[in-house]
């Protein structure tokens, strides 16, 4: 029963290596067009890029907001204020949508995971319950 089991986990464990995502460059308007609070990396004229994301670090969190001509973004910190006090501080950025040269979104590709799971998982599955099974 363990080998069966183990099967199945070591195929599961596979499949989660296994997803293409590819990043597709888009301009402010389509991001802004973007129904949900879609994460991205933003690059302003100046060449300064800018990570959009959902994940928080313990005392470290970010949310932005779209708007039709600007993207502002919040970022909230703690920081030390006395030598035992930290106090939250929440800095605010903006750049109009002329100062955002582009905006790059990762976007999931069906084909990529189609032939992945095809030429990596299905062989190694194949192979591992051939030893499992093989006494």
């Amino acid at each position: 029963m363990k080998k069966y089991i183990s099967a199945i986990l070591i195929n599961a464990l596979l499949l989660q290596f296994v997803g293409c995502y590819s990043q597709k460059e888009i301009t402010y308007d389509e991001f802004y067009s973007m129904p949900k609070q879609q994460e991205a990396k933003v690059v302003t004229s100046d060449q300064v890029t800018i990570e959009l994301t959902s994940d928080s670090l313990a005392n470290n969190y970010m949310y932005w907001w779209k708007g039709p001509d600007t993207l502002t973004i919040y970022s909230t910190h703690l920081e030390k204020v006395w030598s035992t006090a930290l106090m939250e501080v929440t800095d605010t950025i903006q750049y109009s949508k002329e100062e955002i040269s582009k905006v790059i979104v990762d976007e999931y590709d069906e084909t990529k995971t189609i032939i992945e799971i095809l030429i990596l998982v299905v062989p190694i599955a194949v192979i591992v319950i051939g030893f499992l099974t093989w006494d």
